[in-house]
């Protein structure tokens, strides 16, 4: 398996995890500000969709994939390196990133009838980013149910900027004017359909805060009491953002929820005996359901679902390692109950995709296809439609869509 293709988010939680006795940074308490610029939009390629792979389940893939209807794989016919779905929407068109011949990144949205249009941010670059470690290009993370397309991207100065590609092509560029590492990042992670967008900037430090940017252009720096790091990643249309955070004492990671009212809530799930991460998607339903991973006692991770009443189910993906951090990763929740994610096995590199109804039922996903090495189920629309990408015998990636059927 191709370790540099990992998911950035997923890359970022083990990378932090590892260095938590960092010293602590300078904290910010919560401001707005008011910064927007609008570019006019970079020229677009329009691909025909690629050829879906038709190669005969093995019975093995089958058995574990009965759950498991219109089962597509797809690649980005630019990509040399990899096709990396991040997103799909209830229309069920996917964006995510493509790797060229260097391993930089570029965007695609893939519509629904399989039509591929491939897209990079203006003014991208392919600078050294020194103290940051995130992928280099442009890099889509989610799409709403208008077709607007929320990410980030680098430029040649080394500075990272968050975007939003509208359906129609147009850009708008996203920097928080808080950011004061040298270079600035700002990382756009979800936006809902009233075009609210949450994330997450540095501080001199390489320190997160979360920020909520309104349509307007106004942010709201979003930092947990008593927080080392905040990351925003989930926002739903009742303005609801979900995300985690690392306590500067215990060095803890902890899951938080800030309600539309301002209200934030951190919570550990119920059989945590470390850290609680947030889910690496979409992971916040409309209904507040909020899905994630915990650690226990031997770091052996398990998914989470952490209902609007305060309530837990935990569930743990069979086949996953049970420590080191390996185990049970959650992805993205939807409105039906329905989780996707991905197991990692015990030794630390296979990974399992997986479904979880809303009924408890939990099938592998994995994908049917001869010589698949690893799957990661990412993304998942409120129609059971979810997107995520495997790897074959040779390390590459494919972008693969399906409908999970309960």
């Amino acid at each position: 398996m191709n370790k540099n293709l990992i998911p950035l988010t997923a890359a970022t939680c083990l990378a932090l995890t590892a260095v938590r006795t960092a010293e602590a940074g300078v904290l910010t308490p919560p401001n707005r500000y008011n910064a927007t610029r609008t570019e006019a939009p970079p020229a677009a390629t329009r691909h025909q969709a690629a050829v879906t792979l038709e190669t005969a389940p093995t019975p093995e893939a089958a058995a574990t994939n009965v759950h498991v209807a219109l089962w597509h794989s797809f690649d980005v016919p630019a990509a040399v390196n990899g096709t990396q779905p991040a997103g799909i929407n209830d229309l069920g068109e996917i964006t995510g990133a493509y790797f060229d011949s260097n391993g930089n990144s570029h965007g695609f949205v893939r519509k629904a009838g399989g039509e591929i249009v491939t897209f990079d941010a203006p003014h991208v670059g392919y600078g050294t980013q020194a103290g940051i470690g995130y992928g280099l290009g442009t890099i889509p993370t989610a799409i709403n149910n208008k077709g607007d397309i929320v990410g980030y991207y680098t430029d040649a100065a080394g500075a990272y900027h968050g975007f939003v590609r509208s359906a129609r092509g147009e850009f708008s560029v996203i920097d928080d004017p808080a950011s004061t590492s040298a270079p600035s990042a700002t990382i756009a992670q979800a936006i809902n359909d009233w075009g609210v967008v949450v994330g997450f900037w540095f501080d001199s430090n390489f320190n997160f805060h979360g920020f909520v940017r309104q349509v307007d252009g106004s942010f709201t720096t979003v930092d947990a009491p008593g927080d080392l790091v905040t990351e925003c990643y989930h926002i739903n249309d009742l303005g609801e953002v979900g995300g985690d955070w690392i306590d500067a004492t215990t060095f803890t990671w902890h899951g938080m929820l800030l309600h539309a009212n301002g209200k934030l809530v951190t919570f550990d799930a119920q059989n945590a005996a470390g850290d609680t991460f947030g889910g690496l998607g979409q992971a916040l339903n409309l209904e507040g359901s909020f899905a994630g991973t915990y650690a226990d006692a031997n770091n052996g991770l398990h998914g989470y679902v952490r209902y609007s009443n305060g309530k837990f189910a935990e569930f743990t993906a069979p086949g996953g390692g049970d420590s080191g951090f390996a185990g049970t990763w959650s992805a993205s929740l939807n409105l039906l109950g329905t989780v996707v994610g991905y197991s990692v096995e015990p030794d630390g590199s296979t990974l399992d995709g997986y479904v979880r109804f809303a009924d408890g039922t939990l099938i592998l996903a994995n994908a049917p296809v001869a010589g698949q090495q690893s799957t990661i189920a990412w993304a998942i629309n409120d129609l059971n439609e979810f997107t995520g990408y495997w790897y074959d015998a040779s390390g590459a990636q494919h972008g693969f869509v399906a409908i999970a059927v309960p």
